[in-house]
C-alpha cells in the first residue's frame, strides 16, 4: 500500500507514483541471499573438517590402542625369555654347558690382589 502524498509539498511517506522498487531492494535481497548462501558454505565446510578430523582421531586411537597391545605382549615375551631358568636351559641343553657349582668358584677381592703381589 503506497502512502498518501502531501497536499502542501512534493514530499511523500513511501513510494511516489511512478518510481519502481527495484534499485536498493533488489540488492539488499541479493545481498541477503548471499549472506546466506556464505554462511551456510562456511558452516558446512567447518563441519565436513571437523568430521574428518574426528575420523582421524578415531583412526590414531586405534592404532595407539593396538600398539599398547603390542607392546604389553612383547614386554611379556621379553620378560619369559630372560628368565634364569629359560637361559639356563638353553645353556645347558643347546651349548653343552654344565651348571654353575658355587663350590668351585674362588672370589679374588682387589684388596688380595696387591698384598699376594698379582698385577692386573
Amino acid at each position: 500500500m503506497q502512502a498518501p502524498l502531501r497536499r502542501g509539498k512534493k514530499e511523500t511517506l513511501g513510494r511516489a507514483n511512478g518510481v519502481k522498487r527495484t534499485g536498493r531492494s533488489l540488492l539488499f535481497g541479493l545481498l541477503l541471499v548471499g549472506l546466506v548462501t556464505i554462511s551456510s558454505l562456511i558452516y558446512t565446510s567447518e563441519r565436513l573438517l571437523v568430521e574428518s578430523m574426528l575420523k582421524e582421531n578415531q583412526a590414531l586411537e586405534n592404532t595407539l590402542e593396538l600398539v599398547e597391545k603390542r607392546t604389553e605382549r612383547l614386554s611379556y615375551e621379553v620378560a619369559s625369555l630372560s628368565s634364569v631358568k629359560r637361559i639356563q636351559d638353553a645353556a645347558t641343553a643347546g651349548l653343552s654347558m654344565a651348571p654353575l657349582d658355587w663350590k668351585d668358584v674362588v672370589v679374588i677381592d682387589e684388596h688380595l690382589r696387591g698384598s699376594i703381589g698379582v698385577s692386573k
